[in-house]
């Protein structure tokens, strides 16, 4: 049997990001994806003078009303971007309701903002609601950005390796989930800073000279089916950085214009090698 995932984030009809890069990612790592959008689109929003809107809380109440009525159960369930604090309250009624039908495994990527700065629709009741949603997960993965709001701390823009570790292992504390806190800024470099099971640790990366939309969903996505497949939690940190680095590379290497977003089709094929090993 394959695995089932909930998954809930905004769907962009055009260019990468959110849906259009979690569902081929996990279909490939053999997770069955049942995608819950939270907000339709016309574009994704990074690099476009406009773009059209829609909430989709009154669909969401009505497909979750139904999955209930039909007592569906879930190995996994994804959280992204939710496009309000009263979404939040919908997502942690249903992690409630599918903790009593069973364990399933749950990913939270509180998608607050980036660069010391929030997202458009997200509001101060969005994060004092996210900060109660991430105590519902098994993994969290936020930026840098979305870490120190979830502290209650200053933005950082840059870290001493010890500070970032301090950081993780504080969320940990503070959640009781693991924790992958990405695009962190070293001095010699970039890194993700992790805690589990009472470890810390941190996963160096070069940086690459090209930054993509799409990025952190293809790295909790590529985490998540590692987690899965049961490897460790740093062994599934250090695949996730090393195939979104790649799919980085790939995607700048084939020249694509920025806004369209990283391109996870190109790691596809690696992806589906990976889960045949």
């Amino acid at each position: 049997m394959l695995p089932t995932c909930a998954t809930f984030h905004d769907l962009s009809c055009y260019a990468k990001s959110s849906l259009t890069v979690v569902l081929p990612v996990l279909e490939s790592m053999g997770i069955e994806t049942c995608p819950l959008p939270t907000a339709l689109l016309s574009t994704q929003t990074d690099g476009f003078d406009s773009y059209y809107f829609h909430d989709t809380t009154s669909e969401l109440e009505g497909i979750l009303d139904s999955w209930k009525h039909l007592s569906l159960h879930f190995d996994v369930i994804y959280s992204g971007f939710l496009g309000s604090n009263h979404q939040v309250r919908l997502i942690m009624q249903f992690i409630a309701q599918q903790r009593k039908l069973g364990s399933p495994l749950v990913l939270v990527d509180p998608v607050l903002g980036d660069d010391a700065a929030l997202y458009g629709p997200i509001t101060d009741a969005h994060v004092e609601a996210m900060r109660t949603l991430v105590q519902s997960a098994d993994i969290i993965t936020p930026n840098t950005t979305e870490a120190a709001l979830l502290l209650g701390l200053p933005y950082q823009e840059q870290f001493e390796e010890q500070d970032a570790l301090s950081w993780a292992c504080k969320l940990a504390l503070q959640t009781g989930a693991r924790v992958a806190i990405t695009s962190v800024p070293l001095s010699g470099g970039y890194a993700v800073a992790c805690y589990a099971e009472g470890e810390q640790f941190l996963v160096p990366y070069s940086p690459i000279d090209a930054s993509y939309p799409g990025c952190g969903d293809l790295f909790a996505s590529i985490l998540l089916g590692n987690l899965l497949r049961k490897h460790s939690f740093q062994t599934s940190v250090i695949h996730a950085v090393t195939y979104t680095s790649l799919a980085i590379e790939r995607t700048k290497q084939l020249g694509r214009e920025r806004r369209l977003g990283v391109s996870p089709t190109l790691i596809l094929p690696d992806l589906s090698l990976e889960r045949a090993r």
